[in-house]
């Protein structure tokens, strides 16, 4: 059902160019960032924080009321990857604007188009014997999509006081490894996971 789409106003713009986003926020109360380098590029980080000041810059000076930010679910205590610090620290840059942040932090989104969650199916698809390094071992608390949907749509419609964080971690606690063996099970596929700790 796409009736929905003609009630659609897309605005084309580039959240590093603050002159491409001029509008994007008029007669609007709430946003949602969806935004996060997947790059590999060595600045990727100060791209993020700059990406989010130019965001929150302009939608502070269109009047907007609150932002939606689905960021990622991590123990601050332990090491944690380049990617994940750059949500945190996103998150963090958001919550510095004088705009009311709601932050849902998420592990592995399980669905397509999650890139966790592709890289789980291509690998298990693709690899019946996979030479494992370390980091198939992170533990991770994957969630379905649909339920990452339920509180993004929900939350729209709710009232909160001041910022607020939310932990959406799935009830399980799995390995990238227990997940391509989930995966392989569901699929039918045998797959052996080979442990080699010092990839």
């Amino acid at each position: 059902n796409k009736k929905w789409y003609n009630d659609v106003e897309i605005h084309k713009g580039d959240v590093l160019n603050k002159e491409s986003l001029r509008g994007l926020f008029k007669n609007v109360d709430t946003a949602y960032y969806l935004i996060h380098s997947m790059s590999n590029f060595n600045d990727f980080e100060k791209l993020d924080i700059q990406a989010a000041n130019i965001f929150t810059e302009l939608a502070y000076k269109e009047k907007l009321k609150r932002i939606i930010y689905l960021g990622g679910l991590a123990d601050n205590s332990s090491k944690l990857s380049s990617h994940l610090q750059s949500r945190q620290m996103t998150g963090n840059e958001l919550r510095k604007s004088k705009i009311q942040i709601i932050e849902f932090q998420a592990s592995v989104i399980v669905g397509s188009g999650s890139l966790s969650f592709e890289m789980i199916r291509n690998l298990t698809e693709r690899i019946p014997v996979m030479i494992c390094p370390r980091w198939v071992y992170t533990k991770t608390q994957p969630i379905s999509i649909k339920n990452i949907l339920d509180y993004l749509v929900t939350s729209l419609s709710m009232e909160f006081k001041n910022n607020q964080i939310f932990e959406i971690g799935g009830k399980d606690i799995l390995s990238y490894g227990d997940m391509i063996k989930q995966y392989a099970i569901v699929r039918g596929l045998k797959r052996l996971l080979l442990p080699i700790p010092i990839l």
